[in-house]
């Protein structure tokens, strides 16, 4: 933990903000310090909190606070985070560097939650390979030092199962306030946490058809699951938005929320929301309900986006299976094959019988709530029509790095008996060895993420051709997402260039930091070289960020597909691709 600590803080010191920084900062910010919730009601508030505490003890301008972004506008967050970051007078700096890295709480929260759970289910041994696979995993890395909900969704995932399956082994009143208060923390993190009422009920059921007793005490179970995880609303969440609400004109949320749901398909649920968003006590709830829907509505209108050549905005099925195999190290496919060849030979030998199930999800209710999970998650994401990165899978890393690290030394220590067991040497040899494939492949791993520093975010496996191959693949938050025009800017000062032409797919403000030499492009701008010179004819350098550079060919007219035929001078973190035109 503290190495992959020191690889994610050293790693996000020259990074800029990335695109869903900017308004998740502001927003916090203004939290804390205004009590008011009208900017980014899409994102429940604990990251940007955190965030916004942190931001909160140093010195930073409020005038943003005057602008229309703040005082009119419906939800001006994009632009007032820019305000507020980005005013001359802020260490910007300092802004970044303090936002980004009280993050890391939620690494090292999810971290110490798996290695317990590890430990507890499979031993020590497997409690290091788990915590092992999640610090090094560069996907977690990238995102850990982001102010986004995506790492705090897998520590609300994480933290709410563990204490809902205490509590169902053992349903006492201190579980009960546990798991409730873990439930609605989980809440506070993402709105994809909102399945997790599904999945405890499916729990709820598996845990009752696997231990039944009695029709009561099975019916008294199920209410009081229910009941839980309605406290965990009431207690957590109610209290939670009615802080953040105190501030926020009722008449100001009545508009907003107009607003905000008035395109909503389904009036059954978005009018009564609307309904409630100006009515006292309850319309802190009504605001948690805008949020849910307005992901709903996100998720359903799509995006547009390039993959595997292609640019469409509306999903592909095969969009997160194909990009979760190209983002993840081979080392880390390598010991999942491992698991599922031996996996697979022990299913062969099982008659599959309605007793031997019941029996199995008894044993193994752990390892049945965690698999059940990932069935949920990756059938509705891969259903949904939104296709904006690997990000969207986070909150299934901690049950696979669990799930994984406890086969593996349950095959390492069968290997071992049979070992034991083996009086020939040649095989026995063999037996003895193949142990060894295991941490060699650990180590593997661990080198791919550190060879990577400080580019996690643009990591790709060798199938991709690395991360200065990933990009012909996939883009977006895979691979750039603005996180390099610090970088940029250092590499224009460090070549004495002049004046560099820009095209940059992010929201950091790029006057602030090229100042005078930066000239802002788009796709239409040059259609090939010679428009270049015709306005430039001493020439000059081009840059484009890898989403506008592959996502642009989805339009016939208006694309950077001339650049093809040129190589770039320079790529800034895997991300930005810099070219120089000559006369």
């Amino acid at each position: 933990m503290l190495a992959a600590l020191i690889l994610a803080t050293t790693s996000l010191w020259d990074d800029s903000f990335i695109v869903d920084e900017i308004p998740h900062v502001g927003a916090g910010y203004s939290y804390v310090t205004k009590g008011d919730f009208r900017l980014n009601p899409e994102h429940p508030p604990l990251a940007k909190d955190l965030a916004g505490l942190a931001l909160s003890l140093l010195a930073i301008d409020q005038s943003a606070f005057s602008t229309q972004y703040w005082t009119s506008d419906v939800n001006g967050q994009w632009n007032f985070g820019r305000a507020l970051i980005y005013n001359p007078v802020n260490s910007v700096d300092a802004i970044t560097r303090t936002a980004k890295t009280t993050m890391l709480i939620f690494f090292i929260l999810s971290a110490v939650l798996i290695y317990r759970w590890a430990q507890e289910r499979y031993g020590k041994n497997a409690a290091l390979i788990a915590t092992i696979l999640f610090s090094f995993s560069p996907t977690v890395l990238a995102h850990s030092r982001f102010v986004t909900t995506d790492m705090p969704a897998l520590f609300g995932v994480l933290l709410g199962t563990y204490f809902f399956i205490k509590f169902l082994q053992k349903p006492g009143f201190w579980r009960f306030g546990l798991a409730a208060v873990a439930f609605g923390i989980a809440q506070l993190t993402k709105f994809s946490a909102v399945l997790l009422a599904p999945l405890f009920v499916l729990m709820t059921l598996a845990w009752i058809a696997a231990n039944f007793k009695s029709l009561k005490s099975s019916v008294v179970l199920f209410i009081r699951s229910v009941l839980l995880m309605a406290m965990g609303i009431i207690l957590i969440v109610w209290p939670v938005y009615a802080l953040h609400t105190m501030n926020y004109p009722p008449e100001k949320q009545k508009t907003d929320t107009t607003e905000h749901l008035g395109s909503y398909g389904n009036r059954l649920f978005a009018d009564p929301v609307v309904w409630a968003s100006d009515k006292p006590v309850i319309r802190p709830l009504a605001y948690y309900a805008t949020g849910i829907l307005m992901v709903n509505q996100r998720s359903i209108g799509g995006n547009t986006t390039f993959f595997l050549g292609e640019v469409r905005n509306y999903a592909w099925k095969k969009y997160f299976p194909v990009v979760y195999a190209i983002k993840e190290p081979l080392a880390f496919w390598g010991l999942t094959l491992i698991v599922l060849l031996i996996l697979s030979a022990q299913v062969k030998s099982l008659k599959l019988k309605v007793k031997s199930v019941r029996n199995w999800t008894k044993t193994y209710f752990v390892e049945f709530s965690m698999l059940l999970w990932l069935a949920i998650y990756w059938y509705l994401s891969i259903r949904a029509n939104l296709n904006i990165g690997v990000r969207h899978l986070l909150p299934t890393y901690g049950f696979v790095f669990i799930l994984l690290a406890g086969q593996l030394v349950g095959i390492a220590d069968r290997t071992k008996n049979l070992e034991l067991r083996i009086k020939n040497k040649f095989k026995k040899s063999i037996i003895h060895y193949s142990i060894f494939i295991i941490p060699l492949l650990l180590v593997w791993y661990v080198y791919e993420t550190v060879s990577v520093h400080p580019y996690y975010l643009t990591y790709f496996n060798q199938i991709a051709g690395g991360p200065a191959g990933g990009h012909q693949y996939v883009v977006d938050s895979n691979l750039d997402w603005g996180q390099d025009l610090k970088r940029l800017t250092a590499w224009v000062e460090e070549n004495g260039v002049d004046k560099i032409h820009l095209d940059y797919f992010g929201w950091a403000d790029q006057k602030y930091y090229l100042k005078d030499k930066l000239v802002w492009i788009d796709a239409g701008r040059y259609k090939n070289a010679m428009d270049f010179l015709a306005e430039n004819p001493d020439g000059g350098y081009l840059a484009v960020s890898a989403s506008f550079y592959m996502g642009s060919r989805g339009d016939p007219v208006n694309n950077y597909i001339w650049l093809d035929a040129y190589k770039p001078v320079a790529t800034i973190g895997n991300s930005i691709f810099v070219w120089k035109i000559r006369p």
